[in-house]
């Protein structure tokens, strides 16, 4: 029993089960801490399902809402019992209901039995760390936060707004250096215990209770005072997307998450059963493994926020229109307006198509019709003539019409009489 496992639980408790089993089964205690806005019902059930494991337990129940000091209470609390319970544990390691082990748990006892003193931790200064979303990165240890950022949202921004105008800030503990990281950590009994007894531990409570997100910077600080190992990073792969929410991975992310070879992963869809069959029915014990190491796909992430953020060139992604200055590319090509040249001279139009091999069409904003080449009534993507379809969204019609004919110049008139929304 080198390691054992916290798991934070709120949701999804069938799955929650599977995986406080797989750990037990390979010799890691369990304790498991379920927020206290789970009814006594569901929680009496998920407590009933692994009565059957006598190295699973279930700590105090604290209400955790995200950014909140419930989370390090919760922490707190199930660390404390598991190493009261177990003396022989000499890593633990802090998850979620959310997790899943992606290498045989054999393979974390080894590789922590080979550093016995090293906790695994993130734990950077604010300076450091470019990833901070939201605005408040020293700010989050200077200022009062008593107020939720998801669901006080207007009070929060009011509060944090005032405390700037009048020039308030918080004094930091002596000795304190505040460092912040990744929620979910590996550390050693030793660093643990330093930090759960410390003398002055109500004072740093006092702290970080009023602290930003503290469950991203307590541990993270505290451990720096205590450790004489650190390396600066989690054994648990978790991904964020640029407005710092995290990453689901799904079942066809199986080989994505073999390839990072990290020990375990979050945050995963509860109903992906390919993955929970796949990491837990038949993990992968034969092939030769390296150091956790998730940036080798970073890459691919770093793509998908490429996409997410600023989409095809031309193409309105159907979850969202691009915020104005993201577009990739503000058309999917490029397109010629004409004014006056058609009223000027007769068959403009015909003449053009034949010079220039473009489509030309008429005066696609006139009041009774859109003018399409030829004199179609529908053109390609089902877009048709009809007024007042146009008009709804006008810049939408021409986005519609130039994506759908990409690949072919398109060319148009515009007059006085043509509806101004367009432009």
């Amino acid at each position: 029993m080198s390691v054992g496992v916290v798991m934070l639980v709120h949701t999804a408790f069938d799955r929650a089960e599977q995986v406080a089993r797989h750990w037990a089964s390979g010799g890691c205690p369990v304790v498991i801490h379920v927020d206290a806005k789970v009814g006594k019902p569901a929680f009496d059930n998920f407590r009933k399902a692994l009565a059957d494991l006598p190295d699973v337990r279930f700590c105090k129940r604290h209400r955790c809402e995200w950014g909140t000091w419930g989370l390090v209470a919760a922490s707190q609390d199930a660390a404390q019992l598991m190493l009261d319970s177990w003396p022989e544990v000499r890593h633990v390691y802090l998850s979620s209901g959310s997790c899943l082990p992606l290498r045989p748990v054999t393979e974390l006892q080894a590789y922590l039995a080979q550093r016995p003193r090293t906790d695994f931790i993130e734990s950077a200064t604010t300076a450091d760390v470019p990833w901070t979303v939201g605005g408040l990165d020293h700010e989050r240890f200077t200022l009062q936060f008593p107020f939720s950022w998801r669901n006080q949202r207007y009070l929060f921004d009011r509060f944090v707004d005032l405390q700037r105008t009048v020039g308030y800030a918080r004094r930091i503990p002596e000795g304190l250096v505040p460092h912040m990281g990744s929620q979910w950590w590996c550390l050693t009994r030793q660093t643990l215990t330093a930090i759960l007894q410390d003398p002055q531990r109500p004072r740093y409570d006092r702290y970080f209770r009023r602290v930003w997100i503290p469950d991203e910077s307590y541990f993270q600080t505290l451990a720096r005072m205590y450790s004489t190992q650190i390396e600066s990073r989690s054994l648990t792969l978790s991904k964020f997307d640029f407005q710092g929410k995290p990453h689901i991975f799904y079942d066809d992310h199986l080989q994505l998450l073999r390839r990072s070879d990290c020990f375990v992963a979050r945050k995963i869809w509860p109903h992906a059963d390919r993955l929970y069959q796949s990491f837990l029915a038949h993990p992968n014990t034969g092939q030769q493994r390296q150091d956790p190491n998730p940036g080798k796909i970073d890459r691919i992430f770093a793509k998908a926020v490429d996409r997410r953020t600023r989409g095809r060139p031309g193409l309105y992604m159907q979850s969202r229109f691009p915020t104005p200055g993201w577009e990739n590319g503000v058309t999917a090509g490029k397109y010629s307006v004409f004014q006056g040249f058609a009223e000027l001279f007769k068959d403009f139009e015909r003449w053009l198509g034949k010079a220039t091999g473009a489509q030309v069409h008429g005066h696609l904003f006139a009041p009774q019709r859109a003018e399409f080449a030829g004199g179609e009534t529908v053109i390609a993507g089902a877009l048709p003539d009809n007024a007042q379809l146009r008009d709804a969204n006008p810049k939408a019609f021409l986005t519609n019409l130039l994506w759908n004919t990409r690949g072919e110049r398109q060319c148009f008139q515009y007059g006085p009489a043509d509806t101004p929304k367009v432009l």
